[in-house]
């Protein structure tokens, strides 16, 4: 059931999990980080559910792959694993936005 409008709101989420890993990643406390990373997740578990509305599997694959990452991010005991484990959250989310557009072109 493919629709433009979920197709958009899948980058729409997957952009707003990005800029909160993002956040997170520039974070200088563990504490401040998590905050960021909690709302990432639940961002990026948003981008998946319209992804796969939008009948897009690659996004959605790249969406639940931020999930598990920010999860991680969230379960850190310091502040640099939460910023690795944050960083590939965004990478993951940046490839939420490039797929998202290759699977209108096939409808």
């Amino acid at each position: 059931m493919y629709s433009q409008s979920n197709c958009n709101m899948s980058v729409t989420y997957s952009e707003m999990a990005f800029e909160k890993f993002k956040n997170a990643y520039r974070s200088d406390t563990l504490d401040n980080a998590k905050i960021f990373i909690k709302k990432g997740v639940e961002d990026a578990e948003q981008a998946s559910a319209y992804a796969l509305i939008c009948d897009c599997p690659l996004a959605k694959n790249y969406a639940l792959n931020a999930v598990t990452f920010g999860i991680k991010a969230g379960k850190a005991d310091n502040l640099d694993d939460a910023k690795k484990q944050s960083k590939k959250a965004m990478d993951m989310s940046l490839d939420v936005m490039t797929a998202t557009p290759n699977c209108k072109s096939d409808k």
